[in-house]
């Protein structure tokens, strides 16, 4: 990826030293200006003037920069000013542009860096995983029934028996763990410690994952799953009412389930995102965790997506899911979609 951002605040920065006062500014001579009486090595200047170095200056030390090379010509470092107060009106002109074109280029520099470190690997990611790789991800697996966790009276638990959707589960995972998230934490929905603020991928339907029923509320989703009976299958409805049903044939043999994925700003952080994978059955719900995750076909369904919508930050897409003798191929797009809208 271009470091031009880097390199040209780096730039920046080394020109104000050695060329804004008639006298070549040392670099020494600039830590120790900028120290204000607390240690700054000549190092750290360095490294600042250094665009293939991800290290600049806090928005503070930028601030003192501006005063330091505001200031009347020929003054240099010999007294330099600690407030703008002390500028007259020229210099505090020169100040307020040039704090402003600091920051601006560190801010331009901080985006550039934080969209090379979540830049999708060539295996399968796509721009819906753009994350900073080291920001905190929740993977929230639905919680088994307690029928079906006190089906063997408690003997031999271990922490992912509690997990429903094992096969999603398991496949979001290793998908994320695949494409470089270095953060990532797991949980079964009704486990504490849950940092919803964070960036989450909610696993499964709301019967078994209630965060799930919070965000479809929170989210205002053009779709409902009405609430089902324990070890039912959780149907999905339209806006206009219309039920959205599996395939089955005969009384038990699921052909065609339903699946969700949902992306969207996180409502409790927008600084975050809240991914959904749900179905009607578990097969949907895997079919959810591959339809963005696949690495040959994740990008080609982006891609439909964005011409469907112009956009991929927010959205959701409802969409039939094949079953073949219990196996889940990864669904394609267009042609499996029931529903797509924009959040």
């Amino acid at each position: 990826m271009s470091r031009a951002a880097r390199r040209l605040l780096a730039s920046r920065l080394r020109a104000l030293r050695e060329t804004t006062f008639p006298v070549k500014i040392t670099q020494e001579a600039l830590a120790t200006a900028l120290g204000k009486g607390k240690p700054l090595s000549s190092a750290a200047i360095s490294m600042w003037e250094n665009g293939e170095v991800d290290k600049w200056p806090s928005e503070s030390r930028l601030v003192q920069y501006a005063l330091i090379f505001s200031s009347a010509r020929g003054i240099g470092l010999s007294a330099p000013p600690t407030d703008v107060s002390t500028l007259d009106k020229p210099a505090r002109i020169r100040f307020h542009r040039l704090r402003t074109e600091l920051l601006e280029l560190r801010d331009s520099a901080e985006r550039e860096a934080k969209q090379e470190r979540g830049a999708p690997d060539p295996l399968g990611g796509n721009e819906l995983w753009q994350h900073d790789r080291a920001e905190k991800v929740y993977v929230v697996a639905p919680e088994l029934s307690p029928e079906s966790a006190a089906a063997d009276g408690g003997r031999g638990y271990v922490r992912l028996a509690r997990y429903g959707d094992l096969d999603a589960f398991f496949e979001m995972f290793v998908a994320l763990t695949r494409m470089g998230y270095r953060n990532l934490s797991h949980r079964s929905a009704r486990e504490p410690g849950i940092d919803t603020a964070r960036h989450l991928v909610l696993l499964g339907g709301p019967a078994g994952n209630p965060l799930i029923r919070t965000f479809f509320h929170l989210l205002d989703l053009p779709f409902e799953q009405p609430e089902v009976a324990s070890g039912a299958p959780e149907r999905f409805r339209l806006a206009d009412g219309t039920p959205v049903l599996p395939a089955v044939l005969g009384e038990r043999q699921v052909v065609e389930d339903v699946g969700l994925f949902v992306r969207a700003a996180n409502p409790t952080n927008p600084d975050t995102d809240v991914t959904i994978c749900g179905g009607s059955h578990t097969y949907g719900v895997l079919g959810a965790v591959h339809l963005f995750t696949n690495p040959r076909l994740g990008a080609d369904n982006v891609a439909v997506v964005r011409e469907r919508l112009g956009g991929t930050r927010g959205f959701a897409v409802l969409f039939r899911v094949k079953v073949i003798d219990g196996r889940v191929p990864p669904p394609r797009l267009p042609g499996s979609i029931i529903d797509c809208v924009r959040l």
